[in-house]
């Protein structure tokens, strides 16, 4: 019966939230890069995490030199000044963050902000409210790692040329992330507007692949946040 009972528990239990490593190679290559840098004594004041889409940002950390991202201009002028940390790597879900998280990528580190932007890659297995949570543990985990540093949630891009379901459920997350009373280190801001038209539709002139920007959607990302951020540095 106990075990009847455990076994239905875990079937219940969100995924989002369940810190899991994956076992691909390039994803643990740049787990050991990210750890490594943490670990280096090197200021850091900018921490960005996230999935590919905050991979695709650029700068550090790449095996053996910087990568310059998909806007390496526009990076460097909204970015360099903080000297900024890449924790984003592409196929990542919320409870893969968690697992980086809790194995050294923010160890030593303590920034003044960390950028967070997940969830888009769990909205094929999880609801709305499981992908929340997951979100929401991963603040708590950056707290926990950095205490003194100021969070930056990014609500999670738009996707899909048209409104789809996975478009509305990210929305539903986005949604419930400016409805919940955050912490006074927590910022919350929504970019998508400039993604979209005003029917809703995306265009493939800042999204080729309806999931992650280009250039152009980098910018205007970046232009979007640039005041945010000057505003958390100088508090």
């Amino acid at each position: 019966m106990i075990s009847a009972l455990l076994a239905v528990s875990l079937l219940q239990q969100n995924s989002a939230i369940v810190p899991v490593n994956r076992t691909d190679a390039g994803w643990t290559a740049r787990h050991e890069e990210m750890v490594k840098l943490a670990k280096s004594g090197e200021k850091f004041e900018l921490v960005l995490i996230g999935d590919s889409i905050t991979h695709g940002w650029g700068g550090r950390p790449q095996p053996n030199a910087q990568w310059k991202g998909v806007a390496p201009d526009h990076f460097d002028e909204l970015f360099g000044p903080y000297k900024p940390l890449n924790l984003g790597i592409s196929g990542d879900r919320t409870q893969h963050v968690l697992w980086r998280l809790d194995n050294g990528e923010l160890e030593g580190v303590n920034p003044k902000v960390c950028m967070i932007m997940i969830g888009t890659n769990n909205v094929s297995s999880n609801t709305p409210a499981e992908v929340f949570e997951g979100i929401s543990k991963i603040v708590d985990k950056v707290h926990e790692k950095a205490p003194k540093s100021k969070v930056l949630i990014i609500g999670i891009l738009p996707r899909d040329f048209e409104i789809t379901e996975n478009r509305k459920k990210n929305d539903a997350v986005n949604e419930m992330i400016e409805k919940k009373s955050w912490p006074a280190y927590v910022t919350y801001q929504n970019v998508n507007k400039g993604f979209l038209d005003s029917e809703g539709k995306m265009s493939a002139s800042v999204m080729p692949d309806a999931l992650h920007p280009n250039a152009a959607g980098y910018k205007i990302w970046g232009d979007a946040i640039k005041p945010t951020l000057a505003k958390l540095f100088s508090e």
